[in-house]
């Protein structure tokens, strides 16, 4: 299965929040590591599809960190969509701010814009 030593670059940036953790996603390999343990895992992802220049994204920043707090069990990604193109591309994250969630490696829901309550919603609708 791997080792368990990591370079300095396969460790995750992250956000410690309250009780939740939001992952900040600085590299391909390390969105790939994290997309395969999740693929065997039940826990639900909610990816965070962001941008330095995205307003809103900014605006809605604290609200998803205290969202993430709210909801320790499901694992939170944040991903720039000019730092990984390509993994914006997968989920067709061209509106921002873009919540994808994911379960098993597969999208089972989205949220896009700066829509707080939405998130909400959909993350009790599919956290169990």
């Amino acid at each position: 299965m791997g080792s368990n030593v990591s370079s300095v670059h396969d460790v995750p940036s992250s956000m410690e929040t309250k009780n939740g953790l939001i992952v900040e996603i600085e590299s391909r390999r390390q969105w790939r590591s994290l997309f395969d343990s999740m693929k065997v895992s039940n826990k639900l992802l909610v990816i965070d599809f962001t941008a330095a220049w995205c307003g809103p994204c900014k605006a809605m920043e604290p609200r998803v960190k205290e969202i993430s707090s709210r909801y320790p069990e499901a694992v939170f990604a944040k991903v720039d969509v000019d730092r990984l193109m390509d993994v914006a591309g997968t989920y067709r994250a061209n509106t921002l701010p873009a919540f994808v969630f994911v379960k098993r490696g597969e999208e089972i829901d989205r949220v896009v814009g700066a829509k707080p309550d939405e998130l909400v919603y959909k993350i009790e609708k599919h956290r169990v």
